[in-house]
């Protein structure tokens, strides 16, 4: 048997390895590029949050009921019952005139509206006070930090899409390594914003009754699992891509081509 027939059998399994590595490289640089749009769609609809009141949760201090509300990562919509003032109310199964169920609008005459307070935009001051109560300086403050992570991390997976195309190009190890850091800075900052949702979501349950009375409740909405699915799409890509990052010199590369790539060079001017 010839020398170049036995580089070749013993040189197979690395081809095959190198034809997996490609494909999984390939898929992650195709999800992350997806990602991008779809963060974009997470951002920018306001369906991270649900607020459900269910029959109608009373809130005495604006003498609406709550229905139910969604929140985006600047906004949230609530949509309230308004009961008119001739309208008879129960309370406790009896009818009367003056006291409002707290937890029914059955059989109640009014009219239905949607009240939008917007977390990013200068709040219209009454008294030394927002004049909408569901604005709170804190949760601005959460939004805020959210909207910025958020551009931030749309802009590094278009650049970590970029790094990961190149490493086609280019199969030295360190442009694999740079990639591999580029995503792991985008799983950061995609993180980052979920967990400050939930807190957010925290903070509006203890402090915040006319958003998050005490008898309703929430669950997350379709942009805040598409969130995840962009933080766990990142997490994959950086781990995929630094783990085969490793340097194949002399009979360890698939190709001559590769062990030529992972050879030690001299960077010049």
């Amino acid at each position: 048997m010839s020398t170049a027939s036995s580089t070749g059998a013993e040189r197979r399994p690395l081809l095959q390895a190198l034809v997996i590595e490609r494909r999984i490289l390939f898929a992650c640089t195709v999800l992350v590029g997806l990602c991008t749009f779809v963060w974009i769609a997470a951002v920018c609809t306001e369906k991270w949050v649900h607020i459900e009141g269910g029959k109608g949760v009373y809130l005495p201090s604006r003498g609406v009921y709550l229905m139910w509300s969604n929140s985006g990562m600047w906004e949230i919509c609530r949509y309230l019952f308004h009961p008119a003032p001739t309208s008879p109310v129960k309370y406790n199964g009896t009818v009367g005139t003056t006291t409002h169920r707290p937890y029914d609008i059955e059989d109640m005459v009014g009219e239905y509206f949607t009240n939008c307070t917007n977390y990013l935009a200068q709040p219209v001051m009454k008294n030394g006070k927002p004049e909408d109560p569901a604005y709170d300086i804190d949760v601005a403050n959460y939004v805020r930090t959210m909207v910025s992570f958020g551009i931030i991390s749309l802009f590094v997976m278009a650049m970590g899409c970029g790094f990961s195309t190149y490493t086609f190009r280019n199969p030295r190890y360190m442009f694999k390594r740079l990639a591999a850091g580029i995503h792991f800075i985008s799983t950061s900052c995609t993180f980052v914003v979920v967990q400050i949702t939930m807190s957010c979501i925290d903070h509006m349950k203890k402090n915040i009754r006319v958003v998050y009375p005490e008898r309703a409740y929430h669950y997350y909405h379709i942009s805040f699992f598409l969130a995840w699915f962009v933080v766990l799409v990142n997490l994959f890509a950086a781990a995929s891509f630094l783990w085969y990052s490793r340097k194949r010199k002399g009979d360890k590369a698939a190709t001559d081509e590769l062990a030529m790539a992972d050879e030690p060079t001299i960077i010049g001017r």
